[in-house]
């Protein structure tokens, strides 16, 4: 799976004009590699050549990974020490495993060719200053994040196993409300389903809000009981990671809605699925965006949209692409993107319906399937 992109980054790096990459940033090491933690992946041109850098305490971990994904022997994996360890320690009871000392940055140029193109994309100033003195160096970050805009048939099933994996963590919440019940209890709620379920972390902690709190697009569930007979609105944004892949999805009930709520609901839902009808490739994110806006105008409501239309998911909850009414990024097949347009009224309530949605060559199709309507 991950072997195609390698040979993307491989082909990055020629298409540049550069003798080599170092990739350091979490989420892009996991991206090439499947290791997510503190990593430096080391690409030489020259000999076509992959390492990964962990420290010492993280060697047994990364070689697992690579070993799950089929690239251990593609990849080199090696141990750094910066300060030493003392001896007769052992990594790898195999004994055949590869630890070197020194400072990162300086370990790093002893591996390429020097004075040299370098594709770099780290999070670490001091590194970025250390081959930066050696290296001309052209910032890769930006690059990546186009290359992992576009999912692979692999990356996009984990993604639907990571939706799949809320929708019944969500449903098992839903059932739960009740008098007495607070916020924060159905967001533990929502936790311990998704891990039980499978995922192996939160996309993002749980919004869970209940009432007025509504109003609050980005609300934290509040330990206060404040669920009473009287019927309120519930609003739950969540999503799950499996296999290193987000999920993002919210949903607005009701349950005995009042006239007023189900006018701006139905309003809501009316601008969601208009804005994922225009979903096509070639269609620019801002022309997603202003699908949704006229619809929530012509019933009066864009003054209470007060928030871009949605974003990328993949394997960080926020990705390129954008889509909001600046962006003129045109959608492509492959991408996964948001579609959530919120109304919050101030003193009254909130509505978000939020889908994730795969550009295909046909149009849009959606990786949530939880029931939208439910007032």
């Amino acid at each position: 799976m991950r072997h195609s992109l390698l040979k993307k980054l491989a082909s990055l790096v020629e298409e540049k004009g550069g003798c080599g990459a170092v990739v350091s940033s979490e989420a892009n090491v996991f991206y090439f590699t499947g290791f997510r933690g503190p990593g430096h992946l080391v690409y030489d041109r020259d000999s076509g050549s992959y390492t990964l850098l962990v420290p010492a305490l993280e060697y047994l971990r990364a070689k697992h990974a690579l070993e799950e994904e089929g690239l251990l022997g593609r990849i080199e994996l090696a141990a750094f020490a910066p300060y030493g360890l003392p001896g007769g320690l052992e990594l790898d009871s195999q004994g055949d495993y590869k630890l070197v000392y020194g400072r990162l940055g300086d370990i790093i140029v002893s591996m390429l060719p020097k004075g040299c193109r370098l594709l770099v994309d780290t999070d670490s100033l001091a590194l970025y200053k250390r081959l930066a003195s050696t290296y001309n160096v052209e910032e890769a970050g930006d690059v990546i994040a186009d290359m992992r805009a576009v999912k692979e048939p692999w990356e996009i099933e984990r993604m639907e196993e990571a939706a799949a994996i809320a929708e019944a963590a969500l449903n098992a919440a839903l059932y739960s409300i009740d008098a007495g019940v607070s916020e924060a209890d159905i967001a533990a709620m929502i936790e311990y389903e998704m891990r039980r379920r499978g995922a192996s972390d939160h996309s993002f902690p749980p919004i869970v809000a209940f009432g007025e709190n509504t109003v609050y697009p980005h609300a934290e569930p509040s330990p206060r009981r404040v669920m009473g007979y009287e019927p309120q609105p519930v609003l739950i944004d969540l999503g799950a990671v499996y296999k290193g892949y987000c999920s993002d999805m919210t949903r607005t009930a009701m349950e005995g809605a009042r006239e007023e709520f189900r006018r701006v609901a139905e309003a809501v839902h009316e601008a969601t699925y208009t804005a994922i009808d225009a979903i096509e490739p070639g269609v620019t994110s801002h022309e997603v965006y202003e699908a949704a806006r006229r619809v929530l105008a012509s019933h009066g409501l864009d003054k209470y949209f007060i928030h871009s239309l949605g974003h990328g998911v993949g394997i960080e909850i926020h990705e390129k692409p954008r889509v909001s009414y600046k962006s003129e990024t045109k959608l492509r097949e492959g991408m996964v993107v948001t579609v959530e347009p919120g109304v919050y009224i101030p003193g009254k309530f909130g509505v978000r319906i939020e889908e994730m949605v795969l550009v295909t060559q046909r149009g849009a199709r959606l990786l949530t399937r939880y029931p939208s309507v439910l007032w």
